[in-house]
């Protein structure tokens, strides 16, 4: 990206992300979702002829980060053109994943495609556990091999693991995926439903927890971020939001979904994000004007949260901006100096992890 691109985006509000699942075909049989319930004559592959020549009109938009997942997304055939045509406009592809498809030589294949992050779903630090909730025999013997093979080709793999009944202490889990050679771990937060098409929720007791007990597991996870033997990406900001909104106080964040953020379904339709229902039309419509004037009222999804936490800045940046050039000093200087922002930029520096190339 040369100068004036870069001024150019930071002038409309910063880098998008589009989350794109690629297939709703799965080899696993987690139960925190509903993509084993598919039936094989019901999968469903995005339509490269589609999606590759599309990701033009993302890059076009300001997209520059991509998350490709699934389902299971190395089941997708197209993938390693998906990514280097990712890598060809210059954005950053993350790469999610169960490993079990894994081989030293599909590495090699990402690497070389351009991916930029592999992001690995764990569940449990107990082999048995975590494989037989995966219902995948041999996977943690699997991964470890593969994790270590995957740092050393500088794919900085990334535990992804959902905060369930399974997850147990999160200093020992944590401990446990540094000697297996993650480079850090992020917290999925619990979904036991979603209003898009996507499946990645099920109403399932290892994800159901009251207001409580999900209250004090955010504080474990707060607790573990101070001292950690592993890098947390989950932000503080998302984190003290979600217990101020159990404990019945509205979130103070600004979730950017539908605006710098964004959902392409396996059928290529775009929603705001994966959670509401809401259409915007498809991948050839993009860019697209976020509806306006339907509050939302707030989800558990580090996914969208944690990303507008980080980008709030820029956005108050180009607002801010725009103001004091249409001679709007008090709402410009407003934008620019709010609380929001300071705590954004505290933000951005804590997930400077996720930025680099």
């Amino acid at each position: 990206m040369n100068p004036r691109e870069f001024l150019q985006l930071l002038a409309a509000g910063g880098p998008g992300f589009c989350q794109i699942a690629l297939t709703n075909a799965c080899n696993a049989r987690c139960r925190f979702c509903r993509f084993p319930t598919v039936p094989p004559g019901d999968r469903a592959f995005a339509d490269p002829g589609r999606l590759v020549p599309g990701l033009a009109r993302l890059q076009a938009g300001g997209v520059r980060y991509l998350s490709l997942t699934g389902g299971e997304p190395l089941l997708y055939g197209a993938l390693l053109e998906v990514l280097a045509e990712a890598r060809r406009l210059g954005m950053t592809t993350l790469l999610v994943t169960n490993g079990a498809l894994l081989s030293p030589a599909l590495l090699h294949q990402l690497k070389e495609a351009g991916l930029g992050r592999l992001l690995i779903s764990l569940d449990a630090a107990d082999p048995g556990v975590h494989d037989g909730h995966r219902g995948l025999p041999g996977l943690s013997r699997h991964l470890r091999e593969m994790v270590p093979r995957a740092a050393g080709m500088g794919l900085r793999p990334t535990a992804s693991v959902t905060l369930s009944r399974l997850t147990g202490d999160l200093r020992d889990l944590a401990a446990c995926l540094r000697r297996l050679g993650f480079a850090a771990v992020t917290f999925s937060y619990p979904l036991t439903r979603l209003g898009s098409p996507y499946l990645g929720s099920a109403p399932d007791p290892l994800v159901q927890f009251p207001p409580g007990e999900l209250y004090r597991r955010f504080q474990a996870l707060l607790a573990l971020k101070a001292g950690s033997p592993l890098p947390v990406l989950n932000t503080r900001w998302v984190l003290r939001e979600l217990c101020r909104s159990l404990r019945g106080r509205p979130l103070r964040l600004p979730c950017l979904a539908g605006d710098r953020y964004f959902y392409l379904h396996w059928d290529l339709t775009l929603f705001p994000c994966h959670l509401l229902g809401e259409r915007l039309g498809v991948l050839e419509d993009f860019p697209v004007t976020a509806p306006r004037g339907q509050a939302c009222p707030g989800c558990v999804s580090e996914c969208y949260l944690d990303a507008s936490a980080c980008q709030w800045a820029a956005v108050s940046l180009a607002a801010g901006w725009a103001a004091i050039r249409q001679g709007r000093f008090r709402e410009g200087l407003g934008r620019l100096f709010s609380p929001a922002v300071f705590r954004s930029l505290a933000t951005l520096w804590e997930s400077r992890s996720w930025l680099r190339q």
